[in-house]
C-alpha cells in the first residue's frame, strides 16, 4: 500500500514574491517589442498591443477623475509607454476586442471574458440593483427607445422627477440605462466624448461571442487562470477581488491548477500561516531570469491592477496608500491625487502632480521618496527623470515643472 508523502510548499523569500508579482504585471508579454514612446504606430498593431496587455491584466478600471490622464488610459501606459489614450477605443471597432462592463468597478474586460460576466447580469436581472431603482415602465419605455432608435445617451432622455440613486443624482432615464446595461440587455457601444452610447446587447457583441452561460466549476477554474496571468503569485483572498458572482469551488480549482501544472503551491517568508499560489512557469524561470529591466520604476495610478486591492499591496509589497481625493483638504497627509512611485516592485514614494494641458506643463506639486530606511539606490535619479518626462509627454505636456 502506498501513502502520500505530504511535503511543505517551498518558502520564497519576500523578494522572490516581490519579483513573481512585478514580473506577471509589468514583464513584456507576446510577440511585440516596445516601441519608441512617442512615435505614432499603425491603427492595427496599436489596437494589437492593447489587446494584449488587456488580456493579461482582465481589467483596466474606468475612472473620471482627470487631473493627470484618466485611470483607464494610465494604467494601460505603465505597462507600455508607447500607449496612447486613442488606442483603446481601437479595441471597440471592428472586430471588437474589448467590452464595458463591471469588474470590481467600472471596467474595459478583454471580449473573451464577456461569458463570465453572465452570473452577475444574471443576478441583477432577476433580483435588482440597489444603486438604481426603477420603475419597470420607464425600464420597459427606455429599452423601447433603444431598440427603436439605435444607439443613445442618457442626455438623449428628458429628465424628469422620479427615484435617485443614493451616490448619484440621476434621473429614472439614466437609472433605467444602467440597469438594463448591468443587467445585460443594453452594453456600451463606444463612449465619444467620455458619455456612454448604449445600445441592445446583440448589436454591441461580435457574432462570434461565446454566450453559453459558465458553470460553477468554469466560474471557478477562470477565477484561477485570471489570477495567475494578472497576479504570478496570490492568496485565496486575493482572486476575484470585490466580485461575489460565481465564487463557489475555488479551493478546488486551484488544486486543479495544481495538479495541471499551471500552479505550484508555495510559502511566502513573513506569511507562513497563508497559503500562496504562484504561477509554476514563472517560478521555474525564477532562479535564472535577470533581475536588470529597461523600466525599474514606474509612477502608477491608485487604480493600477498592481496595487488596487490595498489589503494586498500592503501585505505583499509593504504598499500603505490612502485615496485622498476622497478626504477632505484639511485631512490630508500628502496630496489630491497621490500617485504611487515603485522601484522594481517595491514601493519608493509618492508624487502629486496635474497636467495643465493648455500650458502644456505637468505641475509636480510634491513628491516624496522613501526606500526602507536604506540608502537610494543606484540608478533610481536617473530612472525616476526618465520616468517622469515620459509621464509629461504621455499627458500631451511638454515638460514637468516643481512648485
Amino acid at each position: 500500500m502506498r501513502h502520500k508523502i505530504d511535503t511543505e510548499p517551498p518558502l520564497l523569500s519576500r523578494d522572490d514574491a516581490v519579483r513573481l508579482a512585478w514580473k506577471a504585471r509589468f514583464a513584456p508579454h507576446g510577440k511585440h517589442e516596445p516601441l519608441s514612446d512617442t512615435g505614432p504606430e499603425p491603427d492595427s498593431e496599436a489596437a494589437s498591443r492593447t489587446a494584449i496587455q488587456l488580456q493579461r491584466l482582465g481589467h483596466v478600471q474606468i475612472d473620471t477623475i482627470s487631473v493627470v490622464e484618466r485611470a483607464h488610459h494610465h494604467v494601460l501606459w505603465s505597462g507600455d509607454r508607447s500607449y496612447r489614450p486613442e488606442y483603446l477605443p481601437l479595441l471597440e471597432a471592428s472586430p471588437r476586442l474589448a467590452f464595458e462592463y463591471w469588474a470590481h468597478a467600472a471596467a474595459y474586460l478583454p471580449m473573451e471574458d464577456y461569458r463570465f460576466c453572465l452570473p452577475r447580469m444574471k443576478r441583477i436581472a432577476e433580483t435588482g440593483h440597489q444603486w438604481f431603482p426603477t420603475d419597470p415602465k420607464i425600464v420597459e419605455a427606455v429599452l423601447e427607445r433603444v431598440k427603436a432608435e439605435g444607439p443613445l445617451r442618457s442626455s438623449d432622455f428628458k429628465s424628469d422627477e422620479g427615484p435617485r440613486g443614493p451616490w448619484w443624482d440621476w434621473k429614472p432615464a439614466k437609472a433605467a440605462l444602467e440597469f438594463l446595461f448591468m443587467s445585460g440587455v443594453l452594453l456600451v457601444a463606444a463612449r465619444p466624448g467620455f458619455q456612454k452610447l448604449y445600445d441592445l446587447a446583440e448589436r454591441v457583441l461580435p457574432p462570434e461571442t461565446d454566450t453559453r452561460f459558465p458553470s460553477d466549476d468554469e466560474m471557478a477554474d477562470w477565477y484561477v487562470r485570471r489570477a495567475t496571468l494578472a497576479f504570478g503569485i496570490f492568496s485565496e483572498a486575493d482572486i476575484g477581488y470585490m466580485r461575489k458572482d460565481g465564487r463557489t469551488g475555488l479551493r478546488t480549482a486551484l488544486a486543479r491548477a495544481v495538479e495541471s501544472g499551471l500552479l505550484a503551491e508555495v510559502s511566502v517568508e513573513g506569511e507562513e500561516s497563508r497559503a500562496h499560489w504562484a504561477d509554476a512557469a514563472a517560478l521555474r524561470k525564477l532562479a535564472t531570469s535577470q533581475n536588470e529591466e529597461k523600466r525599474p520604476l514606474r509612477i502608477l495610478s491608485p487604480f493600477d491592477n498592481y496595487v488596487i486591492d490595498r489589503k494586498r499591496a500592503l501585505r505583499l509589497l509593504g504598499l500603505e496608500y490612502t485615496m485622498e481625493c476622497y478626504v477632505p483638504q484639511a485631512k490630508r497627509k500628502f496630496g489630491y491625487f497621490a500617485l504611487p512611485i515603485m522601484w522594481k516592485g517595491k514601493p519608493a514614494g509618492l508624487i502629486d502632480c496635474i497636467a495643465e494641458r493648455k500650458a502644456r506643463i505637468l505641475r509636480v506639486k510634491r513628491a516624496e521618496f522613501h526606500f526602507g530606511g536604506g540608502p537610494e539606490p543606484e540608478g533610481f535619479k536617473h530612472a525616476f527623470d526618465e520616468e517622469l518626462e515620459a509621464f509629461a509627454i504621455f499627458n500631451r505636456c511638454d515638460a514637468s515643472e516643481t512648485l
